[in-house]
């Protein structure tokens, strides 16, 4: 499929507010909900993805442990499976590329704990491994994802989808997300620090 690119910065900025427009904002707040609930029972989120969705599964960690964070209360314990570069590049020369997050994921995760895949396609063999062991250990799978969601969807609890074929749209949206995420997380924390 050929990807859409923009003529021009009004096209491009314009088809993003167009498609802000379709995300489900009902499963964005599903998600802020769970993570806050993974907060409470310190439990621990993973996320990953490759290329620009390693990035912004780095970028999501910022949001997710330091927004969120209050003054002094424990944090969310979330981690970026593409940051460790070193366990990385291991798996992928000894192994092999497809084992990148599979093998620290089924090292760390537990039931109950998150796994939030990133992939514009949702058909990265790499994510797509890694989201059959979450399903497989009972970690609760979430997929952000572009185009038609492509295989992830279909193993996701929970599945935000960009309908769009222009990865950096699609990539835009999900850093979009991240940040709310991060900014409804910091406000319901700070709720529940001001009540205990």
């Amino acid at each position: 499929m050929a990807r859409m690119m923009s003529a021009s910065a009004k096209d491009y900025l314009e088809t993003m507010g167009q498609l802000c427009q379709t995300l489900d904002y009902g499963a964005i707040d599903a998600l802020a909900d769970r993570l806050l609930q993974t907060w409470r029972d310190n439990q621990q989120v993973f996320v990953f993805g490759n290329g620009g969705s390693a990035c912004t599964a780095g970028h999501f960690i910022i949001e997710l442990v330091m927004t969120a964070g209050v003054g002094g209360s424990r944090g969310l314990r979330a981690f970026a499976l593409p940051d460790n570069v070193g366990m990385l590049t291991a798996l992928a020369n000894d192994f092999s590329y497809e084992e990148i997050f599979h093998y620290p994921l089924a090292s760390y995760g537990q039931p109950g704990d998150i796994a939030l895949a990133i992939s514009g396609s949702g058909n990265s063999p790499n994510v797509l491994k890694a989201a059959h062991l979450a399903k497989q250990r009972g970690l609760v799978l979430v997929a952000l994802t572009g185009f038609d969601g492509g295989e992830l969807k279909n193993l996701a609890d929970l599945h935000i989808n960009v309908p769009n074929d222009n990865y950096g749209i699609i990539e835009d949206l999900h850093m979009s997300i991240g940040h709310i995420l991060g900014q409804r997380l910091n406000r319901a924390i700070v709720a529940e620090s001001q009540l205990g």
